[in-house]
């Protein structure tokens, strides 16, 4: 009977071969039983020291550890603490409910879904309970006159003016900016590469403004007829020799700024050429 005994858990009858070890009790007190055990203060403190050891080890991916909650927290504030402007638009853009009797508005109409692991009965249970839920709210709401309800107050005949006259100064503002750029390009001459001009421009198209312009003295004046004839000399004939010398010294002109704008020219090319080769890697 000794060896049965000591055999059981936190039983000790003495030194003998039923003995195992951590179970027997010094000499002198085998009938005393001790705790069993995972029960009492002594189990429970192997298990918290289990957990502040797991909570204490060191990360098992150190590139993928997670922001504490708290931090996240301090960081989401400070973000917020930076724009307060798109705080107070927030705020500004909440609607505000009314109080008081006006403050009742229309009993939201619950939507049903069957939930996951839900069973056809817990779900018809459960839609009828919302279902007297609504007839009872109905019941005792208060009866409404939207009649009798204040409409919404209207923009003032002097705000949609005052919006008017910013929207037409906008608009304006934006014409005379196309105008300038329109006339901008209108005054801008694109060159191609390698244009020359032989000679200057000549005008062929006329201004705007209307007719033909007349002279000074061919105006019609208000005294032009009591002026009478004018007593200004007659132009004086050209004669052929003269007008043969003044058509040789336009052509030699003519000729001369040619041959300046040629060599330019050329000498253009050869400095393009000069710079060519040196530009160039040795093979």
């Amino acid at each position: 009977m000794g060896i049965g005994k000591g055999r059981k858990k936190g039983q000790g009858a003495g030194p003998g071969p039923g003995k195992r070890k951590g179970q027997g009790l010094r000499p002198g007190h085998g009938k005393e039983q001790g705790p069993a055990p995972g029960r009492g203060p002594a189990a429970a403190t192997p298990r918290g020291r289990k957990e502040k050891a797991l909570a204490n080890l060191k990360p098992k991916h150190p590139d993928e550890q997670e922001i504490p909650f708290r931090l996240r927290e301090l960081m989401q504030s400070r973000e917020a603490m930076k724009r307060p402007k798109a705080r107070a638009r927030r705020v500004a853009e909440k609607p505000q409910r009314p109080q008081g009797a006006e403050a009742q508005e229309d009993i939201p109409v619950p939507r049903f879904r069957r939930r996951r692991g839900e069973s056809e009965r817990s779900y018809a249970c459960r839609m009828e309970r919302e279902v007297q839920h609504m007839l009872v709210l109905s019941k005792n709401q208060v009866q409404r006159e939207p009649e009798k309800e204040t409409a919404a107050p209207q923009k003032s005949q002097r705000k949609k003016e005052f919006q008017n006259k910013k929207l037409d100064k906008v608009r304006k503002k934006k014409e005379e900016k196309k105008e300038a750029l329109l006339e901008k390009r209108l005054f801008q001459d694109p060159v191609a590469f390698g244009e020359v001009v032989t000679e200057p421009p000549t005008i062929t198209s006329r201004p705007r403004s209307g007719g033909p312009t007349e002279k000074a003295g061919r105006k019609r004046l208000l005294l032009t007829p009591r002026l009478g004839q004018s007593r200004a000399a007659p132009t004086v004939p050209v004669s052929m020799a003269r007008q043969r010398i003044v058509q040789e010294e336009r052509a030699r002109v003519i000729q001369a700024y040619r041959d300046i704008q040629r060599r330019k020219q050329q000498q253009r090319d050869a400095a393009r050429g000069s710079t060519q080769p040196s530009s160039r890697v040795p093979g």
